[in-house]
């Protein structure tokens, strides 16, 4: 199995899973749409894109548990802190938004009482999501190298 294709397992059962999730806990399925959109298509190529440079060192013995949680929780704050930079800007810039009108202090207390701690939130679903993802990529590499053994 290549490590392209283990990848983009990963980021369709990334997306699915989620998508699955924010659906049913919407009021409205198409309320959650928008979200899907705009954060789990990005977020589930970023998983592809990760799981498929961690197969590769997985695929020569060299990948460990710890390697695949540090990788997720790294990427996931990264990503979950642009977009917390991407948001405070607009806000920040345009009219509306919980900072409208706000000083340097409220824009700082906002970063560190919702934007940071969120951020660590995310990394450490990234986390989860590396051990997971460690030990299903593990499972379809030895299945298939069972299967071609059997064949």
């Amino acid at each position: 199995m290549s490590p392209k294709k283990i990848g983009l397992i990963n980021g369709l059962f990334t997306l699915i899973t989620w998508s699955v999730i924010g659906m049913s806990l919407a009021s409205y399925w198409w309320g959650a749409l928008p979200i899907i959109l705009f954060i789990l298509v990005p977020v589930s190529a970023l998983v592809s894109y990760r799981t498929s440079a961690l197969a590769q060192i997985l695929l020569q013995g060299k990948a460990t548990v710890s390697l695949y949680a540090i990788d997720g929780f790294k990427w996931a704050f990264i990503a979950s802190c642009i977009f917390w930079g991407w948001s405070i800007s607009s806000e920040a810039l345009a009219a509306g938004g919980p900072l409208l009108g706000a000083n340097g202090w409220q824009v700082l207390e906002y970063i560190f009482t919702i934007a940071i701690p969120s951020s660590l939130v995310a990394g450490l679903i990234g986390s989860l999501h590396g051990v997971v993802f460690y030990y299903l990529n593990r499972w379809q590499i030895t299945a298939n190298n069972q299967l071609k053994r059997d064949f």
